[in-house]
């Protein structure tokens, strides 16, 4: 059994709780090896983003500052990681790379969560422009992974929240973008997260997506 997770928030991202040592204690109890943190990107905001699903620029230092110090602390308990989860958006894109080399970050999980900005209508898990739906989650997702900056792809089957039944561009959609990730040689990640917040009858993890896969 592999005992790491390298998905891990903070409050800083409003939708978190606890300390950030709260998670190296709780990560030692389940007997875990290493720990990541990959707290949401910050950005700077579009008018049309909502301000309540990540951390703030002026955040950064401080999430950056806490990880190391964690990590130095805990140096002989267990393996501690720095990293984000980030979204693509091609407007941005040169931010995430300045954010990657400024802080020295580990790791990056790409978090496929919106469509060029962060409003309701534009979130895959309840995709406002279902005839779109699949092209544009195809698009973004398979831009991400050939940007080269993301090590991993997180909750890949998330817009299955949108669906009201696995439809045969769903299957043909999850073929291709699972075929890019294997070719790029990018992991794909097994989230549980759906389970706790049941938002529809096809939620993630998916079964028949994780068949593909």
């Amino acid at each position: 059994m592999i005992k790491t997770n390298f998905h891990t928030h903070t409050v800083r991202c409003k939708h978190a709780e606890g300390s950030d040592e709260d998670y190296v204690l709780k990560a030692l109890e389940y007997g875990l090896v290493e720990l990541g943190f990959s707290d949401h990107s910050p950005w700077p905001y579009h008018s049309l983003d909502s301000r309540n699903i990540r951390m703030d620029i002026s955040q950064m230092e401080d999430y950056v500052q806490h990880v190391q110090m964690l990590k130095r602390q805990y140096a002989n308990r267990i393996h501690i990681h720095l990293g984000i989860e980030a979204e693509y958006y091609e407007a941005r894109i040169d931010q995430l790379r300045e954010l990657i080399t400024k802080y020295d970050l580990e790791y990056v999980l790409l978090g496929n969560h919106f469509h060029e900005f962060e409003t309701r209508g534009r979130y895959y898990g309840a995709y406002a422009d279902i005839e779109n739906l699949y092209r544009d989650y195809e698009h973004d997702s398979i831009k991400a992974m050939e940007t080269g900056l993301f090590d991993c792809f997180a909750h890949p089957d998330l817009f299955c929240r949108s669906l009201k039944e696995w439809t045969p561009q769903a299957q043909e959609m999850s073929e291709r973008i699972l075929r890019k990730a294997k070719e790029l040689n990018i992991p794909i990640e097994y989230n549980l997260g759906g389970l706790r917040n049941h938002y529809s009858e096809l939620n993630y993890p998916y079964i028949k997506f994780w068949e593909i896969a």
